[in-house]
């Protein structure tokens, strides 16, 4: 312990400087002991948070192997300008040859022209339907203009999907009514009923001018209700929008411009290159987790320090089991172990991957890939084994919890010290301030004592 040392008034003694390194000399041990302990507890569970991400990562890469992500498929169109396809899990491969006849319309309906938006057309009422689905608007007679029949129309609570608007041309305002869906099922209806309230306008331009069925059909047809149109290896398909979900199994077609006779392919392959990457990212995840493990295990021969995770069971036997997955032989195929679809190990634990070597066993034989990463390969063989230490009650979260209740242990075991050494110095305080009045009182008696023997007769201060 440093010596102490102090410089005081009255008495002599600095009582707080005293008590201060007296405290200070009795905690710095425990104190010491407790730091060392916190910093090592926090250390290893950080540590453990880093392996059980890099764990997690690769567990998610073999997951998405055993799932099918080395052999999904991908549609593919060779002419995107007119056709578009995306291919599901449900999808098989196969070539087909597909033309597109026309692209499916909303129907656009127009009234004749008026000389303004404010122009009187006539008041009742107008029914109309979208696909065989009705609903009603009246036009009041004190508002029969050409702006309040399209305010109705729009703002008609029970509105089946007719949007009005108004139209400027050369010829004067029209009232346009389109369909919000394309195709024959969106076909709008229009008819006008009740023109009891019809003001005296010339024939043909009252509110029953903006009829169109089948009797009447005052409105001008600007689009037609259409749908789309297309050829699959020549059978004639029709959808009322432009996307074709069902005539394929597993492949949705999108139109995207019609031009009847011309033909061309679209294809339904494995993606090779989405393959090639759940491939890469397998790897990648493995080494991020071979690299973490040997991070947090190292042992440093010239510091004589271990990383935090040294000798750890729980590491140490996930990273046996990962890597005798990595080097066994899986089912019983063409294709049994990583190096044949070109996953090598390196002298330092890590794998690469040839990309060419795996696109070319991916393309020959589809089939051995899925196998070599199914339930029964790698894929979920690593799925199993990460998922027993990363589960909600596996061995990684055992061990965070006792690196947590040590750090709370440790946390109380501060408190306590931090209440002893109050109490400790209580009582230094205590006993100074006590030994500081008796000096000083000392000190008093033998300055009177002096000067009662300076009066004595004789009395010779040999000082």
């Amino acid at each position: 312990m440093a010596a102490i040392t102090s410089a005081g008034l009255g008495s002599g003694l600095d009582v707080a400087s005293l008590v201060s390194q007296l405290v200070a000399a009795e905690r710095a041990a425990p104190d010491t002991r407790i730091a060392k302990a916190q910093s090592k507890a926090q250390t290893t569970l950080s540590a453990v948070g880093g392996f059980r991400s890099a764990l997690a990562g690769f567990q998610d890469a073999a997951k998405a192997l055993r799932d099918g992500a080395a052999t999904k498929l991908a549609a593919t169109s060779a002419n995107t300008t007119l056709l578009t396809a995306t291919a599901t899990t449900t999808a098989a491969a196969g070539s087909y040859s597909v033309e597109v006849v026309q692209l499916a319309k909303a129907h656009k309906l127009a009234s004749a022209p008026y000389g303004s938006s404010s122009a009187t057309v006539g008041s009742g009422k107008l029914s109309i339907s979208v696909g065989g689905k009705a609903f009603e608007v009246t036009v009041s007679a004190d508002d029969p203009s050409l702006g309040a029949i399209r305010d109705a129309i729009n703002n008609a609570s029970d509105n089946k999907g007719v949007r009005a608007s108004l139209l400027n041309t050369a010829a004067g305002v029209r009232l346009t009514l389109s369909s919000n869906a394309t195709g024959e099922d969106g076909a709008i209806t229009v008819t006008a009923t009740d023109l009891s309230d019809q003001p005296i306008v010339p024939t043909g331009t009252g509110l029953d001018a903006l009829s169109f069925n089948s009797g009447n059909s005052q409105l001008d047809e600007i689009d037609p209700a259409q749908n789309a149109k297309i050829t699959i290896d020549s059978y004639d398909f029709e959808s009322s929008t432009n996307v074709f979900a069902d005539a394929v199994q597993g492949v949705s077609f999108a139109a995207t411009k019609a031009e009847p006779g011309t033909q061309f392919n679209v294809a339904v392959a494995v993606d090779i290159t989405a393959a090639t990457n759940a491939a890469q990212n397998f790897v990648t995840r493995y080494n991020v987790l071979n690299a973490t493990i040997a991070t947090y295990s190292r042992y440093d021969a010239t510091t004589q320090t271990g990383g935090p995770l040294l000798g750890d069971s729980t590491v140490r036997s996930l990273a046996q089991q990962a890597r005798s997955v990595m080097a066994s032989s899986v089912g019983s195929g063409s294709v049994q172990n990583l190096s044949q679809i070109g996953i090598t190990g390196s002298t330092d634990g890590s794998f690469k991957l040839d990309a060419d070597k795996f696109a070319t066993v991916l393309a020959a034989d589809p089939a051995s890939i899925t196998n070599l990463f199914g339930a029964d390969g790698y894929g979920g063989k690593i799925f199993t084994i990460a998922e027993d230490y990363l589960k909600s009650d596996g061995r990684i979260k055992t061990k965070q919890d006792n690196l947590n209740a040590q750090l709370k242990d440790i946390t109380k075991q501060q408190d306590a010290l931090d209440n002893r050494m109050s109490r400790v110095e209580s009582r230094y305080r205590a006993q100074f301030t006590a030994l500081d009045t008796i000096i000083s009182q000392l000190r008093t008696t033998s300055n009177y004592l002096t000067q009662q023997l300076a009066n004595l007769p004789g009395y010779t201060n040999n000082s």
